[in-house]
């Protein structure tokens, strides 16, 4: 489901309101995110879809595209399992629900120094929710991903620079100030 999904979405301008997949920010980016790709692969993550640089053509001369990427075999010790890639690359990693307890789901999302945003995959919704409350991550989608806002945005740990969007992302720009006087 999830390789269809990304082998399905859009490469292209960014601008394009069809567009799901632009291109990566600078040069220097997509050569990391080349290099994230070339790590998985190495260290044994298997490509479902995706897994290299994009053929120029069709609406992607002159961006630097990555083909959105699913890596699926990944294992929690693996790089781009632990590190932010910053690029059109989702990486899946299973655990073993026999036990009743997603214990080691947890565990899993929250194996990385960062901790911008994650996702959860589950068919029992209410267990969904208890994963994603207990990640460790500035926001979460429970089987599907998207942006929000009107709700706060900030990542967790060595992921982010302070909180945007909602109430709480205007903070930055507000000074308080307490006065006081005796009546």
């Amino acid at each position: 489901m999830v390789t269809t999904t990304i082998a399905a979405g859009k490469q292209g301008d960014p601008l394009d309101p069809d567009t799901v997949f632009g291109p990566c920010a600078t040069e220097s980016q997509y050569r990391t995110v080349l290099e994230y790709v070339e790590s998985g692969l190495a260290e044994g993550a298997r490509a479902t879809t995706g897994g290299r640089a994009a053929s120029l053509g069709g609406g992607l001369e002159g961006g630097y595209f990555v083909e959105p990427t699913v890596f699926a075999d990944v294992t929690a010790d693996m790089r781009i399992s632990r590190e932010e890639i910053f690029g059109p690359v989702i990486c899946i990693l299973k655990y073993n629900d026999a036990g009743g307890s997603a214990e080691e789901a947890v565990a899993l999302a929250n194996n990385t120094e960062f901790g911008l945003g994650g996702l959860v995959f589950g068919r029992d919704p209410e267990t969904a929710l208890a994963v994603a409350d207990r990640m460790d991550t500035g926001s979460v989608g429970i089987n599907f991903f998207a942006s929000n806002h009107a709700a706060p945005f900030g990542g967790r740990h060595d992921s982010g620079l302070g909180t945007e969007y909602g109430v709480e992302g205007l903070n930055a720009y507000l000074s308080y100030k307490s006065i006081h006087r005796k009546v």
